[in-house]
């Protein structure tokens, strides 16, 4: 309830400043003295997506050296700095703040139900529950699952989202790190025309990460929005920053090349627009799983679309003895779920304005 008072004076009274200051705190100090807080119900252990016990590391990441391994990155020049005057803030669970509508409309669902994590439960109840000790999220967004992940008992030791589009980054490092200094955000500074057509920026980078650093990539709608060479890339990158337990969860658009008959050998992916490579590729399952392999990769788990043709989920591990399931049939009931688009044509200069 209290998040959709919030959305309601985010989103529709910006024509009016002073008023939607005002009524902001107003309504802010309401909700902390008359509506009750969220309690855990606390995380319990889930099947395992490799069908094999994970492991713990033994070494506790606190936030200093969670700050230090993200700080050295900056030193380097790999990545941009946060935003200093987020630096100082503090911000309470309870007050976590949500994207702004604009933003929300650039990843897919803007219902604010889909950026929370009421139960403080595992994000993905049939991943095993010790995949989320470090975290990297491919394709953060403006931090729909980080903030999912933040309120989660137990939130992860180490979290790390990376985004090509840089005001999403931005308000992450503004309005999430903040609430939970274990977590980081850095710009993925790729080309993409529509949220960062940055002249001579490269098509694919290497993540700003260590070998074997973390248990769990997630990347959803990543590979779904990648051509054939940059999936050939960032599988590879997956594999590099995986521990040897740990699991690749990504969606992906799916067809069998087996059904079109008039696609060359060499080709294993379909387009959707001219204009934009990008806005969704589907790629044959069969270059899916065989490119996978080649990257170090296994198929583990696999979970059917919701509708028809959409978004495939497939869980990846680097043990080279876990079992490949077959792909179930596509029973999903037809709908529509087309890609968002936002309702401004400067899309990549959301988040930067002062």
């Amino acid at each position: 309830m209290r998040y959709r008072i919030a959305d309601f004076i985010n989103d529709r009274l910006k024509f009016a400043p002073g008023l939607h200051a005002g009524a902001k705190a107003a309504i802010a100090s309401w909700m902390r003295t008359a509506l009750p807080a969220k309690q855990s119900d606390g995380a319990k252990q889930l099947i395992s997506a490799t069908a094999g016990k994970q492991s713990h590391d033994p070494e506790q990441v606190t936030p200093a050296t969670a700050e230090g391994q993200i700080g050295k990155l900056e030193k380097a020049g790999t990545v941009a700095a946060a935003e200093p005057e987020a630096r100082g803030r503090q911000i309470s669970l309870d007050d976590l703040p949500l994207p702004p509508l604009e933003m929300r409309e650039l990843v897919g669902p803007t219902d604010i139900a889909a950026f929370d994590n009421p139960t403080r439960k595992p994000v993905y109840e049939y991943l095993d529950a010790s995949l989320y000790d470090r975290v990297f999220d491919f394709g953060c967004g403006c931090g729909r699952v980080a903030r999912q992940l933040i309120l989660q008992q137990p939130s992860p030791k180490l979290y790390l989202g990376v985004d090509l589009h840089a005001g999403m980054i931005r308000w992450c490092q503004q309005n999430l790190q903040p609430a939970a200094p274990h977590f980081s955000f850095l710009h993925h500074d790729v080309f993409n025309t529509r949220f960062n057509p940055k002249p001579g920026a490269p098509s694919v980078a290497a993540f700003p990460a260590a070998n074997s650093q973390f248990t769990l990539v997630n990347a959803l709608s990543v590979f779904t929005h990648l051509t054939e060479e940059q999936a050939v890339h960032y599988l590879r990158e997956c594999a590099r920053i995986l521990r040897p337990e740990g699991v690749l969860h990504a969606s992906w658009f799916l067809f069998d090349k087996r059904e079109f008959p008039m696609m060359r050998p060499e080709t294993a992916a379909l387009y959707v627009s001219y204009v934009d490579p990008s806005a969704a590729v589907i790629f044959d399952r069969d270059w899916v799983r065989t490119t996978a392999r080649q990257a170090g990769l296994r198929i583990c788990g696999i979970v059917a679309p919701h509708i028809r043709g959409h978004q495939w989920v497939l869980m990846m591990t680097k043990r080279q003895d876990a079992p490949e399931p077959e792909f179930p049939p596509d029973t999903a009931p037809y709908g529509n779920a087309a890609a968002p688009t936002g309702a401004r044509f400067d899309l990549s200069q959301i988040g930067l304005e002062e």
